[in-house]
């Protein structure tokens, strides 16, 4: 060693003399480069080394022992240093250590190191090469960290979440997505969204889509409905946003594709279902009470041909009243039977059962027939005729003395929606055709053309009266008709026979 010089002068001037370029080369460096003896004496450093360690980049190290420059350096660091110079291995960190300096200061230091060799070919020393990458780092930190919590967000949403392709392709799906569709993730991810909307709302979907794309919109909202795996009937509410790449523009005018649309769906098949019921129901009420006002009407209409006729042909004004009030009592046990169906209409045996009912006819008359759904306006109608009928076999007929008897019959016909209905009195007093006709005839006749598009044949036969009636029903019957034979007022059966149908 000459005098003067520091300790590992000789080696830094032994070194840097094989080629004088190295040193110019070195001190501009865009990298942080220092170069040691075996004992980790500094022979050389670029300026970028001095100033990534917030050094002087004048300051003068060579010879000067690194651990003494730098006494912070931990120990795993001078183990790797050990290792390198003692095995000639080459070592790396290309994500970066991190690095408290003896200010407290953290940063996060890319390095590698590699053994220099003598002209022998023995181990001289390392070179150390270092790039302070704390900001990189942190910026890469902060995307995990905002990618951890896009992915919890994205994952655990309670409405589903998808990122689809400009193609229309599922890219990701969240497991509310999977839950909402009824479809595995993994056959999701294989589908376009066109093949799992409803046809009737694939236009207004591409619609939408198309100005999307355009930039003609940022976002919209639609509902769709769902070609479920489920038989349901199933619907979303979707929101559809675009996401661009970083730097683009706005829309295809400015040469730019977006990256992705993201959508977000609940599902709302069961509101929908709440509405449709609701509408159903308004429907529904609506229809009643428009029938309920036509009927009232009618009601009163009829209320009001019963007194006219009965004061007309009654010169007795307590037979009249009785008479009137007989009538309106037969009116209302229609009334009583549409009032328990909320007015959709009345089982034509019941109608028979509850007008004859008053008559304490039950023992007397036997009712044959299918069942047959009437409408309102059909039931009040045979309510009234059966009253007459049964009020006239009481005062004249089969029912005014103790041997007589009434069959009620009916058959129907479901192509034509024909009703046959025949009344049949036996058993009673000898009966003569009437010198005029009455106003239950007329009543009987009128009833049926006018609300049930019928006719009534009036037969006075000498054993008693046969009523003959058709009617043609504006609705068809119950699908649960079934032939039977009861006696009127009684649940006993007098007779059965098997439905012809």
């Amino acid at each position: 060693m000459s005098p003067g010089m520091s300790p590992g002068a000789n080696e830094e001037a032994a070194f840097l003399s094989a080629s004088p370029s190295v040193a110019v080369a070195l001190q501009h460096a865009p990298l942080g480069i220092a170069i040691f003896d075996r004992r980790m004496r500094y022979l050389a450093a670029s300026r970028r080394y001095l100033t990534d360690q917030d050094l002087p980049a004048d300051l003068p190290l060579i010879g000067r022992l690194h651990y003494e420059v730098f006494p912070e350096i931990p120990q795993v660091w001078r183990d790797l240093h050990a290792r390198v110079l003692a095995e000639g291995v080459e070592l790396r960190e290309d994500e970066g250590d991190r690095f408290v300096d003896r200010n407290g200061k953290v940063d996060w230091i890319r390095w590698s190191m590699a053994p220099w060799r003598t002209a022998d070919g023995a181990i001289g020393g390392l070179v150390l090469y270092t790039e302070v990458v704390t900001a990189a780092v942190e910026a890469r930190v902060k995307l995990q960290a905002a990618e951890a919590r896009y992915r919890a967000v994205f994952d655990h949403a309670a409405m589903g979440v998808a990122r689809v392709s400009l193609e229309g392709r599922l890219l990701e799906v969240n497991d509310s997505f999977c839950q909402i569709f009824g479809r595995s993730r993994t056959h999701l991810l294989d589908a376009d969204m066109k093949t799992l909307v409803r046809p009737d709302d694939i236009a207004a979907a591409i619609r939408d889509s198309q100005a999307l794309l355009a930039g003609e919109i940022d976002t919209y909202s639609a509902e769709r409905r769902l070609i479920d795996a489920e038989p349901r009937e199933a619907w979303i509410y979707l929101t559809a946003s675009i996401v661009r790449p970083a730097g683009e523009g706005a829309g295809v005018e400015a040469g730019h594709e977006p990256g992705h649309v993201v959508l977000i769906v609940s599902d709302i098949t069961d509101r929908k279902r709440v509405e449709a019921e609701q509408h159903s129901y308004q429907d529904k009420l609506r229809l009643l009470i428009n029938e309920l006002n036509h009927r009232v009407k009618n009601t009163l209409a009829t209320v009001q041909s019963i007194a006219a006729q009965t004061l007309r042909n009654e010169h007795d004004p307590l037979a009249a009243f009785q008479k009137f009030e007989s009538r309106l009592l037969g009116l209302s046990q229609a009334h009583d039977v549409l009032t328990r169906e909320s007015w959709n209409g009345a089982d034509l045996r019941e109608v028979a059962t509850r007008a004859l009912a008053p008559f304490e006819a039950a023992a007397w008359t036997t009712i044959e027939g299918p069942s047959v759904w009437l409408a309102p306006g059909g039931a009040l109608t045979m309510a009234l005729i059966f009253h007459e009928l049964a009020t006239n076999a009481t005062k004249y007929g089969a029912l005014s003395t103790p041997g007589g008897r009434v069959a009620l019959a009916w058959t129907y016909d479901a192509e034509t929606r024909t009703l046959s209905l025949s009344w049949t009195e036996s058993g009673g007093p000898p009966v003569t055709p009437p010198t005029r006709r009455g106003f239950g005839s007329r009543l009987i006749e009128r009833s049926l053309r006018g609300e049930l598009k019928g006719e009534a044949t009036m037969d006075f036969r000498p054993s008693g009266l046969v009523c003959v009636m058709k009617a043609r029903l504006s609705e068809p019957v119950r699908a649960d008709a079934a032939l039977g034979t009861t006696a009127a007022g009684s649940p006993a059966l007098a007779s059965r026979r098997s439905d012809p149908s």
